[in-house]
């Protein structure tokens, strides 16, 4: 049997003795009352009387009971009174103090959830804030990346047109280059064809030349024409040549 249980079964043999002694009073003061005759007359003062069962119950059961419990449960060998009774009012002070620890443990309780609904509101709102930081800072990396997307493009822009610029000058330098030597060989042309000309303009007349082959060998025609132009420009008067004779070739 534990301690908890010996002290209900000392109380409930305290309150049937206190219900007990109570109905004696009350049946007590009836009777004084029904005997003198009047109910607000106060009744004499006699000396009560305890029942005979009443005391036969505290003689033989609730002492007894009450030794028992004392050896078996707060008396130790070897410890004086003056601890027992110090042990026994700790106890009995804990026994009234019981009461109060069902408001305590729901106090408790109730603090409990409070708590655990603070830090689940903490919890969230530390959550959220993680969430916010998140999401913002996807979006500035999302930003800086289509930044840099559009200075590649730009860059490589940028680079195309260069490109396009140097293959241009390029392109431009080889055409002048080009009309430069075109320029050239057509001077040297003209050039040698003025020298050649310029060889080409007198002739000296070897045997078997006559004005006739001389016009063909030149001009490569030997038309009447090409004879009078060649005669108009010697001064001659016929197509008679001589051998050495040097004549012009217009």
């Amino acid at each position: 049997m534990s301690k908890e249980d010996y002290r209900d079964k000392i109380e409930e043999h305290r309150q049937s003795f206190e219900d007990e002694q109570k109905d004696q009073q009350n049946l007590s003061r009836v009777s004084r009352m029904n005997k003198n005759g009047s109910p607000n007359k106060k009744p004499k003062k006699t000396k009560h009387k305890m029942p005979l069962m009443t005391i036969l119950f505290v003689i033989f059961i609730l002492i007894p009971f009450s030794i028992l419990i004392y050896f078996l449960k707060f008396y130790e060998p070897g410890k004086s009174i003056e601890e027992a009774e110090k042990n026994t009012s700790e106890q009995v002070l804990e026994i009234d103090k019981s009461g109060n620890k069902t408001d305590a443990a729901g106090a408790t309780g109730n603090k409990k959830e409070d708590d655990k609904a603070k830090k689940e509101a903490e919890n969230q709102s530390k959550k959220d804030a993680e969430k916010l930081a998140a999401e913002q800072k996807a979006t500035q990396e999302a930003k800086k990346a289509e930044e840099a997307r559009k200075a590649e493009e730009t860059r490589k822009a940028e680079e195309a047109k260069k490109a396009e610029q140097a293959k241009l000058a390029q392109q431009q330098a080889e055409a002048a280059r080009k009309a430069e030597e075109a320029k050239k060989a057509e001077q040297a042309r003209k050039a040698e064809e003025a020298k050649n000309a310029a060889k080409a303009s007198t002739h000296t007349v070897k045997e078997n030349e006559n004005l006739y082959r001389i016009a063909l060998n030149h001009y490569g025609d030997g038309s009447e024409a090409t004879l009078a132009k060649i005669r108009a420009a010697n001064g001659m008067s016929s197509n008679t040549v001589m051998v050495g004779q040097v004549i012009k070739l217009p």
